[in-house]
């Protein structure tokens, strides 16, 4: 008998960031929604991104090298058909879950936490005294499929801060 998954939280009821797309008809300056192509991630890094794609509709950034259950990921959320949404959210591998990803719905925990900051480090051993702000960006470009002006399209980047300092009570970050 095969084993039921676990259906997935949809991503805009996830802990999430979006980013939405438009397309300006140059006719009359009306903006419409339209499927879009999305490239990405890249950027530059001192350490490999080994994202992996999920499937046509996600792709998954593993924030450290452990792949086994309960591991650190963020979740890129493609935009699909009929959406002009993409989201990024923060999950765990779970052979539970049906795409295999179970997304954190109402609390990121301090494990993950420390995952996402040390992936921030992208590799920097060193961490100064003085609070510092480190980041990490990822790269997407995406144009409108129906107009598919692959020479249109757009880049933009979804950057994750954290500052860093020797002194406990300096350590924040922002997602």
């Amino acid at each position: 008998m095969p084993t039921i998954k676990n259906a997935n939280t949809l991503p805009q009821n996830a802990l999430n960031k979006s980013v939405k797309f438009s397309t300006t008809n140059l006719d009359n300056g009306q903006p419409f929604i339209e499927p879009y192509i999305l490239t990405g991630p890249s950027g530059s890094f001192n350490l490999p991104l080994n994202s992996v794609t999920n499937g046509n509709t996600k792709v998954m950034v593993p924030l450290t090298t452990n792949t086994a259950d309960g591991a650190s990921y963020l979740k890129i959320h493609i935009p699909t058909v009929n959406t002009d949404t993409m989201y990024v959210t923060f999950a765990i591998k779970s052979s539970t879950m049906k795409d295999g990803y179970y997304d954190y719905i109402t609390g990121i925990p301090a494990a993950y936490r420390a995952d996402l900051r040390t992936w921030i480090l992208d590799g920097t051993t060193s961490v100064p005294f003085v609070p510092t702000t480190f980041s990490k960006t990822l790269v997407f470009s995406v144009y409108g499929k129906d107009t598919n002006q692959t020479a249109q399209a757009i880049q933009f980047r979804v950057k994750f801060n954290a500052i860093f300092g020797n002194s406990p009570t300096q350590q924040t970050s922002t997602f």
